[in-house]
């Protein structure tokens, strides 16, 4: 199993552990339903990147590649969910709003454009990520291109406000967060280029990963300085209260 299929299930059962920890009061009412959503769509789309899952689950669904689309299936999905989550967790109600409202027409076509793909494409046995047929069917590198779409419309929607985001702390964690989330989301707005160099030349296939994988990590790097940002505002308010507390006893 290579260094990316380790990374990924590392990732998985982070993901699967946080989506188990909110279940409870997600089942209570009192958790927040997108965040929640993105994690499973996360921990979903997460463990199919590990080649030994990826290959059961595909035995089991005929080894047509199934998975894989499956997988594309939740990446899109986790785009619309962590979009909404984002848009609101920076103040941004009318960008949710606008990511719910093009997603309704958006996405719906995006994965019937990527099915489409899909099954015109020669996929006659298992490969994790499809890198037996790159070189050999345009069909496949026009499906893998398709899967970018979505994502890449909703990137484009949230990169100008996370750049103009306010703060509002003490601290400089929030705005590196945020500025971090800003560069992943560009990053992901041109990711769909990598896929059309790669169909002018097929020895360029490497350029999608070029972009696509600086975007995951600042966008995940900006989401755990916001999870350390939220710590330690949640500290910073608990200390006048500790200090008043201890005068009272005193």
């Amino acid at each position: 199993m290579g260094f990316s299929s380790w990374a990924a299930m590392i990732l998985a059962s982070v993901f699967t552990l946080v989506l188990g920890l909110r279940l409870p009061r997600l089942i209570q009412g009192t958790g927040n339903l997108w965040l929640w959503l993105t994690h499973l769509g996360m921990s979903i789309g997460l463990w199919l990147a590990v080649e030994p899952i990826y290959l059961t689950i595909d035995r089991l669904l005929g080894s047509i590649n199934l998975a894989n689309l499956v997988s594309h299936f939740c990446i899109n999905f986790v785009f619309l969910a962590a979009g909404v989550q984002i848009a609101h967790s920076i103040g941004r109600c009318d960008v949710a709003t606008k990511i719910r409202r093009f997603s309704t027409a958006g996405l719906p076509l995006c994965v019937a454009l990527m099915t489409v793909l899909f099954f015109a494409a020669d996929l006659s046995y298992s490969s994790m990520g499809l890198d037996d047929f790159r070189d050999t069917d345009t069909a496949v590198v026009l499906y893998k291109l398709s899967m970018y779409v979505y994502p890449a419309v909703v990137s484009a929607m949230l990169v100008n406000p996370l750049m103009k985001a306010n703060t509002g702390s003490v601290y400089r964690v929030p705005f590196y967060s945020k500025k971090l989330m800003a560069f992943g989301f560009a990053f992901g707005m041109i990711s769909p280029m990598g896929h059309l160099v790669e169909l002018s030349n097929r020895q360029l296939d490497w350029l999608t990963d070029l972009l696509v994988y600086p975007a995951m990590m600042c966008v995940l790097a900006g989401v755990t300085l916001g999870w350390i940002s939220a710590l330690l505002s949640h500290h910073h308010e608990l200390q006048p209260a500790a200090r008043l507390n201890h005068q009272q006893v005193s």
